[in-house]
């Protein structure tokens, strides 16, 4: 990679020492109170990844995406760009769709009163018994605006509309960071999703560390990664790591490392996105919430459409689809993991978790939701 960077790797730059060890109430998991919570005080004022672009490529084609009780529509506008809203018709609350698909003329109907709807959200249609609605409920009526971008090749979504803190702009450090791969451009090979028995944060720490690679992945992930030297990067929000591979004289490189060319970089985009990069290829997850005890997962594997320098291009397609195979995998065991501390939730025998330096990264999250949680600007 050609771009400037900031080096995240080398002497004096890691914060392990810094953030230090942790406790997390386990409270902070099983109480259904805090679920509440984070309903109202997190999630409205957040950006969270739907789905790839790719899944709407055509104008008139519009997704249903459902999460955390919430349920949003968003729509390939005649532009090319994305219109996104909350599925519910403004007549008695029913979704206005109930599936994915494509519009040609543009517009959605409920189907309880007929109400058509644009794919902007705004109502275009009200049935002939509606003339007696009072002109004040109908007037510029439309399904609330839920903002919406595409950065990295990915929707991203942000409930509090035009109050939304441009996307960008919320990702910062991290957003610079992965704008070097040039993600948008990578080819999606596959991926899957899980419901699991687990709070959806007891899911997420796990893919904050890399300390229990060596026990949790010991059948899928053999050497490869030199977990003892990886290095930790907390932001305002968002967080890294960066792990070096086996095989590569450190010492050889140029200095600064380019950490993006050379390493194993994961990092994680507040509140429940993972992002698990390597120079060519990456898995992206997220995490959402069903209920304080449920969540669900997604994953997407993508790489470069271009096979690296030496590698035939017919070999590295088939790698890229035996990546999927193994990227499931591995997901599959830690979603055991999940599901098996999901499984003491309610234990009287539960009462905290206890952090070390090697999960730095989970003492400095819980530290950012407080703040949100709390009221306090995250910015």
């Amino acid at each position: 990679m050609s771009e400037p960077f900031e080096p995240r790797f080398g002497e004096g730059l890691c914060q392990a020492r810094e953030i230090g060890p942790g406790r997390v109430d386990a409270s902070v998991y099983s109480d259904p109170r805090r679920w509440e919570l984070e309903r109202e005080r997190l999630f409205p004022r957040v950006w969270l990844i739907v789905d790839r672009a790719e899944v709407v490529p055509e104008a008139g084609d519009y997704l249903l995406w459902e999460r955390s009780g919430q349920t949003v529509v968003i729509a390939r506008q005649d532009d090319g760009s994305l219109a996104a809203f909350h599925n519910v018709c403004q007549h008695r609350g029913a979704r206005i769709v109930s599936a994915s698909g494509h519009s040609e003329g543009r517009r959605l109907v409920c189907r309880w009163h007929g109400f058509g709807y644009d794919l902007r959200g705004r109502v275009a249609h009200i049935p002939p018994r509606g003339q007696s609605f009072s002109p004040a409920d109908v007037a510029d009526l439309c399904a609330p605006a839920v903002a919406v971008e595409e950065w990295a090749g990915f929707i991203w979504i942000n409930y509090a509309g035009e109050r939304a803190e441009p996307l960008r702009e919320y990702l910062a450090e991290v957003g610079d960071e992965l704008d070097g791969y040039g993600i948008q451009d990578w080819k999606t090979y596959g991926g899957d999703a899980w419901e699991v028995p687990s709070n959806w944060k007891t899911t997420l720490d796990g893919f904050m560390e890399a300390w229990h690679t060596p026990t949790a992945h010991v059948k899928t992930l053999r050497g490869g990664f030199r977990y003892d030297e990886t290095q930790f990067t907390c932001f305002d929000r968002h967080s890294m790591m960066v792990v070096p591979l086996e095989g590569i004289d450190l010492d050889a490189l140029p200095q600064p490392i380019d950490h993006r060319e050379h390493l194993y970089n994961h990092y994680l985009t507040f509140p429940n996105t993972i992002w698990s990069v390597f120079p060519h290829h990456a898995q992206v997850i997220t995490v959402s919430p069903i209920d304080h005890a449920r969540c669900y997962l997604q994953g997407w594997v993508m790489s470069r459409r271009e096979a690296p320098p030496g590698v035939p291009q017919e070999k590295w397609e088939r790698s890229n689809t035996t990546a999927v195979t193994h990227f499931r995998r591995v997901t599959s065991e830690d979603m055991w993991i999940s599901s098996e501390a999901g499984a003491t939730l309610r234990s009287y025998g539960y009462r905290r978790n206890i952090l070390n330096e090697a999960e730095c990264r989970i003492t400095a999250y819980y530290q950012v939701l407080e703040r949100y949680l709390s009221g306090e600007s995250a910015a």
